[in-house]
């Protein structure tokens, strides 16, 4: 267990992701002026927690490990993969689900089909996974000005 907590390629990932997903209620304050918890522990909105720790995740192993590695080949692909499908997949996903819930709120469909309201909120837009990747890159940066988490 105390191997894992010396794993900073990790922590930094696990950090950006925390972060991201910390300041969306935040956010979503300055911006409507009411607070929302369970943006906390949602998919969806800005930054994209996603691609901020697999930004972060890639850029650590990228300095630590080095650009040539195949570590680094391999983040690079499983980030593009992770982003692709936030924005892609994802957000389609988000699109039928609004579609779903008002066929069924129109045509009062709920109680035939045991019916649960679907989260729309699952994909992100470009400019969420753009600030996503800014957040996670700048983590990565500032801890390694940081001692403790660069050591190896």
């Amino acid at each position: 267990m105390n191997d894992l907590w010396n794993n900073k390629i990790l922590l930094v990932a696990v950090l950006a992701d925390l972060v991201a997903q910390g300041i969306k209620p935040v956010i979503h304050y300055s911006e409507f002026h009411e607070w929302k918890w369970h943006l906390l522990f949602s998919n969806g909105g800005f930054p994209s927690s996603h691609s901020a720790s697999v930004t972060a995740l890639t850029t650590m192993v990228g300095f630590i490990e080095g650009l040539a590695s195949p570590l680094f080949a391999i983040c690079v692909v499983f980030s593009a993969i992770v982003i692709f499908d936030a924005t892609g997949v994802r957000q389609e996903v988000g699109k039928h689900a609004r579609t779903l819930n008002a066929i069924f709120e129109e045509f009062k469909m709920w109680e035939q089909f045991d019916y649960k309201h679907f989260t729309e909120l699952v994909g992100h837009t470009v400019f969420e996974v753009i600030g996503g990747i800014a957040l996670g890159m700048l983590i990565a940066l500032v801890s390694l000005r940081i001692p403790f988490l660069t050591a190896r």
